[in-house]
C-alpha cells in the first residue's frame, strides 16, 4: 500500500508570505522575535519591551520566553534569545547546546524553538534576518517546528495555514517560497519514512514509494529484486537481507537534467529493520532500529529536491534496502561473501550489516562514470561515542570530505571531519578472505570508513556517518522534533550547488 506522506499536504496547504515593516502589526496566532545580549528586542513594541524587561526574559541562545501580545496584532509573542555564550566566542565558531550558531542555522532552530508546541495556524517570523539564506532559513525552521508525525488510527495534526516573513527589502519572494517549500518539504520526507513503523517500511514497500514519487519528476528509476541482486553479484545486499521474509531490493535513481556538465551519486543504506541478525542486539538496543535507514531516506529526499530546484548538476542515487533478521535463512559469522567488486568478505559480525550493503552500491557508483560519491549511513555506535549524539562523521578523500563539512556549516548541520588512519587496516585483515566485515573495538567509526574505501576505487568520495544526529531520542531541541530529524538534506542541497 502506498505510504501516506505528509510533504504534500504541507507544500499544498503553507501559504508563504512577505513583510518590510512593523511585524508587530499583523494579525497572527503568533509572533517570533529575537531578544539580544543586551534585552533588546528586534520589532517595535514598547509594551512588549517593558514586559519582557520585567519578567527578565532569557537572552541566552536558544531560550523561549512566551508572552501574552503585549500591545502587538498577535495573539501570542515568543521571544527568542539569541546571546551566544562566551565560551562559544572563545572558540570562533562552533556548537552552543548543539545549535550550530555560524551559518544561517540558527534561524532555523530558533523559529522551530519558537513555533513548536504553540498549535498556530498564522505565524509572523520577525527575526533579525538580513539575507535571502536566512529569510529560508527561518521559514523552514517554522514548518519543522510545526511538524508532528500523523500516528497511525484516526489521528490528526496541527496545520500551519501561513507563514508571514519580516525580510530585507530585496528579497526574491517567489525563489525564497519554492526553496522554503522544497527544502522544509524534503526534511519532512525523510522524517516521515524514518518514523514509520517496519511492518509498514521494509524493502519493498520503501522502493514502490521511492518509484511512486520520483517519477513523476522526470527521474527514472531502476529497481533490483532479489534474484537480480543474486545476478548482479550484489553478496553484500543479498547476504543481509536473506535472512527476512521481505527480501532487499536496490533502487537506482536517475536525475539527468539537461546540460549537465558535472556527475555526482548519493549512495544511502536502507536497513529498514536492524535486530542485528544472528549477531542479535540487546532488546532495548533494537527499540529504534527503525531508523537505520535514514541514510536511504535522506539520499532520496535529497535528489526529489535537486529535482525540484532545477538544480544542473546529473544525480544517480543508489537506495540499498534490505531488513536484517536472524533465521534459519539469515547469513551466519563466518560466512564469506563475495561482493559487486569481486572482493571476498568474511561476516565476522553480523551486526555490522551497513557497511555491507553500502559496499555492493559503493561498487555498482563506481563502475561509471561519476566525478564524486558521497554515502550517508547511519553506520556505527562508534559515530556516538566519538562525536555525541548531535555530529555527523565525515571521512574520504579531502577534495570532498571538507567541502561536504564546509557545506554543513553554512547550513548549520553539524559535521565534524574525522581521518582514515591507514594503520588501522590492518584490523580488517582475516585469513580466509580478502576483508572482514568488523575490527577492533577502538576507532570503530573510522574503521568502517577503511571499510568502504575498498569500493569506491580511485573515486573521490566521502562518507558521512549520521548515527546519532539521524534520531533524535530525547526531548525535542532546536529544529529536530523528538524522533527522526531530516539532518543531511540541507548538506547535500548545499554541496550539489556548489558544483553547479
Amino acid at each position: 500500500m502506498p505510504l501516506e506522506i505528509n510533504l504534500v499536504r504541507l507544500e499544498a496547504m503553507t501559504n508563504i508570505s512577505f513583510i518590510y515593516e512593523n511585524p508587530a502589526a499583523v494579525s497572527a496566532d503568533l509572533l517570533v522575535a529575537y531578544l539580544n545580549e543586551n534585552g533588546v528586542i528586534n520589532v517595535d513594541a514598547p509594551e512588549l519591551a517593558t514586559a519582557a524587561q520585567q519578567l527578565q526574559a532569557s537572552h541566552e541562545a536558544g531560550s523561549l520566553t512566551t508572552l501574552p501580545s503585549c500591545g502587538t496584532a498577535a495573539t501570542k509573542v515568543a521571544l527568542i534569545g539569541t546571546e551566544v555564550s562566551e565560551m562559544a566566542k572563545r572558540r570562533g565558531t562552533s556548537f552552543d547546546d548543539g545549535i550550530e550558531m555560524a551559518g544561517t542555522g540558527r534561524h532555523r532552530h530558533y523559529a522551530a524553538i519558537g513555533v513548536r508546541g504553540s498549535k498556530a495556524s498564522k505565524v509572523v517570523l520577525a527575526g533579525a534576518y538580513v539575507s535571502f539564506d536566512e529569510v529560508v532559513s527561518a521559514g523552514v525552521g517554522a514548518l519543522l517546528g510545526n511538524y508532528e508525525f500523523k500516528k497511525y488510527g484516526n489521528h490528526e495534526v496541527n496545520v500551519l495555514d501561513e507563514i508571514v516573513i519580516l525580510a530585507p527589502e530585496d528579497l526574491d519572494e517567489e525563489l525564497a517560497i519554492t526553496r522554503i517549500q522544497v527544502l522544509a518539504a524534503s526534511m519532512i520526507e525523510v522524517m516521515d519514512l524514518v518514523n514509520r513503523a517496519p511492518n509498514d517500511l521494509y524493502p519493498e514497500t520503501f522502493a514502490a514509494y521511492a518509484e511512486e514519487v520520483a517519477t513523476p519528476l522526470g527521474i527514472e528509476v531502476e529497481v533490483w529484486d532479489f534474484e537480480r541482486l543474486v545476478a548482479e553479484n550484489c553478496g553484500g545486499i543479498v547476504a543481509v537481507g536473506q535472512g527476512s521474509t521481505h527480501k532487499p531490493r536496490l533502487v537506482k535513481l536517475s536525475y539527468t537534467p539537461a546540460g549537465a556538465e558535472r556527475k555526482v551519486s548519493f549512495i544511502g543504506k536502507g536497513i529498514t529493520f536492524d535486530s542485528g541478525g544472528l549477531s542479535l542486539k540487546p532488546s532495548e538496543s533494537m527499540e529504534t532500529m527503525k531508523c537505520d535507514m535514514a541514510g536511504a531516506a535522506t539520499v532520496l529526499a535529497s535528489t526529489l529536491a535537486a529535482a525540484k530546484l532545477e538544480l544542473p548538476v546529473a544525480v544517480t542515487t543508489y537506495l540499498a534496502l534490505a531488513e536484517n533478521l536472524p533465521s534459519s535463512t539469515a547469513q551466519r559469522p563466518s560466512d564469506v561473501l563475495i561482493m559487486r567488486n569481486g572482493l571476498s568478505v568474511e561476516t565476522t559480525n553480523t551486526d555490522a550489516e551497513g557497511r555491507l550493503v553500502m559496499a555492493d552500491a559503493l561498487a555498482l557508483a563506481a563502475e561509471t562514470d561519476t566525478d564524486a560519491i558521497v554515502d550517508v549511513a547511519t553506520l556505527t555506535g562508534a559515530q556516538m561515542v566519538g562525536l555525541g549524539v548531535r555530529t555527523a562523521g565525515v571521512m574520504g578523500t579531502p577534495e570532498v570530505r571538507d567541502v561536504i563539512v564546509s557545506a554543513a556549516n553554512e547550513v548549520g548541520e553539524a559535521m565534524w571531519a574525522a581521518p582514515l588512519p591507514s594503520y588501522l587496516r590492518a584490523t580488517l585483515n582475516t585469513t580466509v578472505a580478502d576483508i572482514k566485515n568488523s575490527g577492533i573495538r577502538w576507532g570503530g567509526m573510522l574503521t568502517a570508513g577503511i571499510f568502504l574505501q575498498e569500493f569506491v576505487g580511485a573515486k573521490p568520495w566521502a562518507h558521512i556517518d549520521i548515527a546519532g544526529p539521524a534520531f533524535n531520542d530525547e526531548a525535542p531541541w532546536g529544529a529536530n522534533a523528538k524522533g527522526a530529524t531530516g539532518m543531511g538534506v540541507l548538506t547535500l542541497v548545499e554541496w550539489l550547488e556548489t558544483l553547479a
